[in-house]
């Protein structure tokens, strides 16, 4: 039972795409029935009706962003769950590359950072986990993985390739399943859950679709009821 849920991250957790209240982090705090009546009260508000929902993620959030979100964060007590998705606006930046910045190949452009190699990437991360702990002293933390939106081919459904930014993924996941066995954290695994479904679950590239941000919201209502 939670009394507040604060959700970080990036368009893996927003409504703008699946449609008002539908976006992953709006159901696992309270499920749409008539879009999704299998998970009728399977949610936060059935465990609590009482329990608070911030969402701070936004489309388009590097790590940088979740740093900012942060700030902003209400700071409130009790019982807090958090759940993270970042680290795919940093990898189609060009983190881990030579570049100074890129988009990526279908031509939208996440942000203007100056591109940080993985360590330091993962050593924010790890501070900016301790700043949650810090802030919030009985909070229970998701982190989730990416999904891969080319289905392991390395190209999107428009037919453009990733490049060595398909790899930067590997690496990406790789890392924060790291960091999450580092920290004893739940591991939301969106990229294995995802494997295969590409097609029906991301559009527009690389974002979730209805069904697929209700997946994501599976992933995280796993992690919380194991």
């Amino acid at each position: 039972m939670f009394d507040h849920y604060l959700a970080f991250g990036d368009s893996l957790s927003i409504d703008e795409y699946a449609g008002p209240q539908l976006g992953a982090a709006s159901l696992l705090h309270r499920n749409r029935a008539d879009f999704w009546p299998e998970f009728d009260r399977l949610d936060l508000v059935s465990l609590n009706p009482r329990c608070g929902y911030t969402r701070l993620a936004c489309n388009g959030a590097t790590l940088s962003g979740v740093w900012r979100q942060l700030t902003e964060a209400p700071r409130v007590k009790g019982r807090v769950l958090v759940t993270v998705t970042v680290g795919g606006n940093d990898v189609l930046t060009g983190l881990g590359q030579t570049e100074n910045r890129i988009g990526y190949a279908c031509g939208n452009y996440f942000g203007s950072e100056p591109v940080q190699g993985f360590e330091q990437w993962r050593e924010s991360l790890h501070r900016w986990l301790e700043q949650v702990e810090e802030t919030y002293r009985d909070a229970v933390i998701i982190i989730g993985n990416i999904y891969d939106p080319t289905d392991g081919t390395g190209k999107l459904q428009s037919g453009a390739s990733l490049g060595t930014r398909h790899f930067a993924l590997e690496t990406m996941n790789d890392l924060l399943r790291r960091m999450a066995a580092q920290w004893s954290l739940p591991l939301a695994d969106i990229h294995a859950h995802f494997l295969g479904q590409a097609a029906a679950w991301i559009y527009r590239e690389i974002e979730p679709t209805q069904r697929g941000s209700s997946e994501i919201r599976r992933i995280f209502w796993q992690a919380i009821n194991p």
